[in-house]
């Protein structure tokens, strides 16, 4: 069956931690409410996707040890099709300790083998080419492929009119900016906060900064002001604003993923710009009121719930 979406790299096994209150200081005793595992990184969007029934693969690598092999266990039962993972049992798994507090603050801790990149298999191009979208992500571009692999899993994208959406994150302030750019020129739907937007150097309110995101290739610009919504502004001339729902936050990791995973459902379905942001945002709001992500994602009922009183997203998802 052909696959509504395919999520390329970061895949990351989280050990989250849940604690009382951050930061954590030296020489102060606190409580942990446990450990957890979890898939992270692209497994969020690949749970969350699974959570608005979209038809998702991975493409990405894991070590041949118990965190990569659980991961895998746990995005297969959510329905998440893995079988194109590359599990080398010379490679560690990429871990990340998560800890989070109750006021929605986290810490992330990346633990890696210090190999290096990972390989990306010719195989990957045609599966690629017969999605329906692809996404990827500035940690994918620092630090998971080498960068030609990562902009020719682009150019086999487009090749093939398969719509790109990227979320840069973070990593992009350790990226390269001819790098950047080149990924930034192949993207058609640019996901990313403001802050991250500041990290490009692009300053001004939120429909200026996404205007000018516009000038580097997307042909839609999606800006996330966390609780406070988001901007959707496009080469054609709209902009669409959301101020995102109230909800009580409990923890915000994988609030962004979430967000990406339901705006990408949203565009698959034909809904326009404000039912995508609409529905976006209720999914990533609805990330924050548990603890952790993954498999903790809230059902889709409950999304269904919190759009009790907007019917055209509520149908998209």
């Amino acid at each position: 069956m052909p696959h509504d979406l395919i999520v390329l790299g970061d895949l990351v096994a989280d050990l989250v931690v849940p604690v009382e209150r951050l930061p954590i200081r030296p020489n102060q005793h606190g409580w942990a409410e446990g450990i957890f595992v979890e898939p992270g990184g692209a497994g969020n969007i690949l749970v969350a996707a699974r959570r608005v029934n979209l038809a998702v693969a991975t493409l990405g690598s894991i070590g041949a040890d118990h965190y990569g092999a659980e991961m895998l266990a746990m995005l297969r039962a959510e329905g998440v099709d893995v079988d194109h993972v590359v599990v080398d049992p010379s490679r560690q798994t990429v871990l990340c300790m998560v800890l989070s507090d109750r006021v929605g603050q986290h810490v992330y801790l990346g633990i890696k083998d210090g190999y290096g990149r990972w390989p990306y298999p010719a195989p990957w191009d045609a599966i690629i080419q017969a999605t329906r979208a692809l996404f990827t992500d500035g940690y994918t571009l620092r630090d998971v492929l080498l960068p030609d692999d990562f902009l020719a899993a682009l150019a086999a994208a487009r090749r093939a009119d398969v719509p790109i959406f990227f979320d840069p994150g973070p990593s992009v302030a350790f990226v390269s900016r001819e790098l950047c750019l080149a990924a930034l020129a192949a993207t058609d739907v640019l996901l990313l906060t403001d802050e991250e937007a500041a990290l490009l150097d692009v300053t001004g309110t939120g429909v200026e900064v996404a205007r000018a995101l516009l000038a580097f290739g997307p042909s839609v610009v999606v800006l996330k002001h966390g609780p406070n919504g988001c901007t959707v502004v496009t080469t054609g001339g709209e902009t669409i604003s959301h101020p995102g729902f109230k909800v009580a936050v409990v923890d915000t990791v994988g609030a962004g993923d979430s967000f990406a995973a339901a705006f990408i459902a949203g565009y698959l379905r034909g809904g326009n710009w404000a039912a995508c942001a609409t529905l976006a945002n209720a999914m990533g709001a609805l990330t924050t009121t548990q603890r952790g992500a993954g498999t903790r994602i809230p059902a889709r009922e409950a999304l269904w719930e919190l759009l009790s009183d907007e019917p055209v997203a509520r149908a998209l998802a």
